[in-house]
């Protein structure tokens, strides 16, 4: 075992090194939130896109301009979104990461080269196609490469690696508080250069998901990059070959039943997930995260905290980064359901004292009210990344199975930019209406992903992928406790009796229970793939037995 109780023994330096260079995508991420929510409020921002406001002597941006940059980027997002599955089903994780890249240092140049505001905007927009992709391509890039008991940790280290990049974003901002000229602003923008250098020079070093090759009738492939990402140890006695012996007969399996449609969301036993997966992301969005993302700075600005909303900034970011380690460690440890209903109790919280203590007359000279309404905002994302922030791209990038997967993801992200974008355009006119008592709207909807947590969001731990159409069908309603109890006997059993044995190698050193641990697994993949000689495929015919 190994940090707090998360098991490594069969993390490779390889396995860690291809998540590290498509984390570059959540930096991607990060950098680009953290900068803008930071930029509305620089000095050098406003005085090349703000106009001079009368009442309080300062430039500013217009109510309706603010609302158009912080909204009208969600075009690219959806478009993004929309791409992520025909592009990944056709070409595959590695040929996507190089096209958001390559579109992120467009993104970047465009913004760089601004002369106004819709220039600089519309380079966002193209931003924001390489964001819209990257929040469901990384996850379930991860999640496919991972062994199954750290495809938690691993398809999660998109919020606190998204996080950590808004420290570095919101540190360069504080540093540029008091700078006027054009460098204040092009200097934050600059940086997000960075990771998309790093990620076209590290692509070509990492592995397509072998999931994504058996697809594609590689088989062979799949064998040789599962050999590549598993262990010295793995290779030796042959897991690899009998994780991709199950795996292709799963997908066989699957592929009898035909092809997964867009309308298949909305009938039969998927439309229950197409459905949770709408709400994961309504609660992540709008339940107060957003709100942080888009006016956080500014709110702050607006409070009476003046250049101190940079450097609380920083603090919230950090909380962050440091709710969604907590989030993704506890996935594979606790379950997903725990950190969910956990963070979305603490997040009904935070919302109330934002929306109470806000809303004071006298917020601007109360010292009091100002640092409880600063401490709940650092909660408050510390929260969120603990729920549904980390447990929503989990739990989305596992329930939809072979053939429903990449469909479900996307109707989860789509779910997120629509939220995001409502809460972007809808935020400033509320505010301007009902001041911080938002606070009590977002707490609404915090309230209701936690009745969701409860009742209804399912424990997926230690689950295969391939587990998933089983796992649900049967019976097709479970409240979100009695999952862990559901027996799977199918091919996904199959490949998660794979995924056991090989973890059981690499934890017990008792020689005869390891022996029957090899020994059931292979009996349950024979039992599975060899059942039907009419599917068995050149890898799976030469596969015998494990160990």
């Amino acid at each position: 075992m190994g940090f707090l109780g998360q098991d490594w023994s069969q993390a490779t330096g390889y396995l860690i090194f291809c998540v590290a260079v498509f984390s570059m995508g959540d930096f991607i991420f990060g950098l680009d939130v953290s900068a803008f929510g930071g930029l509305q409020a620089l000095p050098s921002f406003l005085n090349d896109f703000g106009v001079y406001n009368e009442a309080t002597k300062k430039m500013a941006l217009p109510t309706l301009r603010k609302s158009l940059m912080n909204s009208i980027v969600y075009i690219g997002r959806i478009t993004g979104v929309i791409a992520f599955e025909p592009v990944t089903e056709k070409w595959g994780f590695r040929t996507l990461f190089i096209a958001i890249c390559i579109v992120q240092l467009l993104s970047v140049i465009l913004q760089l080269a601004a002369k106004e505001w819709i220039q600089f905007t519309i380079g966002r927009v193209f931003g924001y196609v390489t964001i819209g992709t990257i929040e469901a391509a990384i996850p379930m890039y991860c999640a496919e490469i991972a062994p199954a008991h750290l495809r938690g940790f691993l398809s999660g280290t998109f919020v606190p690696i998204q996080t950590s990049a808004s420290i570095m974003g919101s540190g360069v901002v504080r540093a540029m508080a008091t700078e006027t000229q054009t460098r204040g602003w092009l200097i934050p923008i600059s940086i997000q250069l960075i990771p998309a250098v790093i990620g076209l020079a590290g692509v070509a070093f990492t592995v397509e998901s072998p999931r994504w090759l058996i697809s594609k009738g590689r088989h062979e492939e799949a064998v040789n990059v599962l050999s590549k990402l598993r262990t010295k140890e793995d290779v030796a006695n042959g897991l690899p070959e009998a994780e991709v012996q199950a795996l292709v007969h799963a997908v066989e399996v699957d592929r009898t039943i035909g092809s997964g449609t867009w309308l298949e969301l909305f009938s039969g036993p998927v439309w229950r997930r197409t459905l949770y997966a709408a709400i994961i992301f309504f609660a992540n969005e709008a339940g107060g995260n957003q709100f942080w993302n888009s006016y956080g700075p500014s709110f702050m600005v607006d409070a009476g905290l003046g250049a101190k909303s940079f450097t609380y900034s920083i603090i919230v970011s950090l909380a962050g980064a440091i709710g969604g380690l907590i989030g993704i460690l506890s996935s594979d440890t606790i379950g997903r359901r725990p950190p969910a209903i956990f963070g979305s109790a603490l997040l009904v919280v935070w919302d109330c004292l934002i929306a109470g203590l806000g809303s004071r007359p006298d917020i601007t000279s109360n010292a009091i009210a100002q640092n409880v309404v600063v401490a709940s905002f650092v909660l408050l994302i510390w929260s969120t990344k603990i729920a549904y922030a980390s447990v929503g791209f989990i739990v989305c990038s596992e329930m939809g199975g072979i053939r429903m997967r990449k469909k479900i993801m996307m109707v989860g992200t789509a779910n997120d930019v629509i939220w995001s974008f409502v809460v972007a355009f809808s935020t400033p006119y509320v505010m301007q209406k009902i001041g911080a008592n938002v606070g009590y709207v977002f707490a609404a909807i915090a309230f209701i992903g936690l009745v969701f947590a409860i009742f209804f969001l399912p424990e997926l731990k230690g689950r295969s992928l391939e587990e998933m159409d089983e796992l649900f069908d049967n019976p097709r309603f479970k409240w979100g406790w009695q999952y862990p109890k559901v027996q799977t006997t199918g091919a996904g059993a199959a490949v998660a009796q794979v995924e056991n044995a090989n973890r059981a190698h690499h934890l017990e050193n008792d020689d005869s229970k390891l022996d029957n641990e090899k020994r059931e697994a292979n009996i349950r993949v024979q039992e599975a793939t060899w059942g039907n000689e009419d599917m068995r495929s050149p890898t799976t015919t030469k596969i015998h037995h494990l160990g």
